[in-house]
């Protein structure tokens, strides 16, 4: 698996994610010229896999967090969200209903 199947594994919770922390861990240093994406439709997967209880909201802010401080990632279109959810303590805590809330802004832009 490479960096960028690594990095697409983490983004969409995939079911070889843990083998794709591994493959950066242990990776060589390719390229990191080539930036992968997220998109609204991906964090939009994500926050339902909260809702519908598969992860939990620890898993969500280490989500949140490791897209953010990776250079790799560009999550400028989801940025605000991506902020929101890194950052519980200052933006107010993850709870069920402000992920609802935030999935129905995903879909009302």
């Amino acid at each position: 698996m490479n960096r960028v199947e690594s990095l697409n594994q983490i983004i969409s919770f995939g079911e070889r994610r843990e083998q794709a922390y591994s493959c950066l861990v242990g990776g060589s240093l390719e390229s990191v010229c080539e930036q992968v994406v997220v998109t609204k439709q991906q964090l939009a997967e994500v926050l339902n896999k909260y809702i519908v209880g598969d992860i939990c909201t620890d898993d969500l802010e280490e989500w949140a967090m490791f897209v953010e401080c990776r250079d790799d990632i560009d999550h400028a279109t989801i940025e605000d969200y991506i902020y929101a959810l890194s950052n519980p303590s200052v933006m107010g805590e993850i709870d069920k209903d402000k992920i609802v809330q935030m999935a129905q802004l995903l879909t009302d832009v």
